[in-house]
């Protein structure tokens, strides 16, 4: 049984007893229908933005190993390198599969294998994260200096005013 160390809601109920971490070999593409890519843009519904080493615009599927319980080992974020399948039935590809998805150290490995030519997805990652650095800067706030409203000033009688309450009716609640 596993034990609820860290409190929370389903936190119990997602725990793994015995996972270890996902230190897999390095996968390669094993024919011409698998290709370097890096996600740009997270659409929602387990599709993503992606643009291959080529420069070709996919819609990227994130299948079953990416969703749900297996999501923590596994996470897609903008300006991922992962490594995509073709559909070999699409004429014009359109549409691809997310096979794996690549962690720093295993791209320090790709970069050092003499065969494997990553430069374009590595540029499309550093060019993303640029933008989106040079798109924060764009919201910066310009402080004006606010003029606070004048008040006219207000005649006020010098005598104060008398005020009577007059005692009417009573008013039956019952009545109303």
């Amino acid at each position: 049984m596993v034990k609820n160390t860290t409190g929370g809601t389903g936190a119990k109920s997602l725990a793994r007893k015995h996972q270890s971490s996902s230190n897999q070999r390095l996968r390669l593409p094993e024919c011409e229908l698998e290709q370097f890519a890096c996600v740009t843009k997270m659409l929602g519904n387990g599709m993503c933005e992606i643009y291959t080493n080529s420069n070709v615009r996919l819609i990227g599927h994130i299948r079953n190993a990416f969703r749900g319980k297996n999501k923590r080992n596994n996470m897609i974020t903008p300006q991922s390198i992962v490594l995509v399948g073709l559909h070999e039935w699409e004429k014009i590809p359109k549409n691809c599969n997310i096979m794996v998805i690549y962690d720093q150290n295993q791209i320090e490995q790709l970069k050092s294998i003499p065969s494997v030519k990553i430069d374009h997805v590595l540029n499309l990652q550093l060019s993303a994260t640029t933008f989106q650095s040079s798109k924060k800067t764009q919201r910066d706030f310009d402080f004006v200096e606010e003029k606070e409203p004048e008040i006219a000033p207000q005649n006020v009688p010098a005598h104060p005013i008398d005020f009577e309450m007059t005692t009417e009716n009573e008013v039956n609640i019952d009545d109303i």
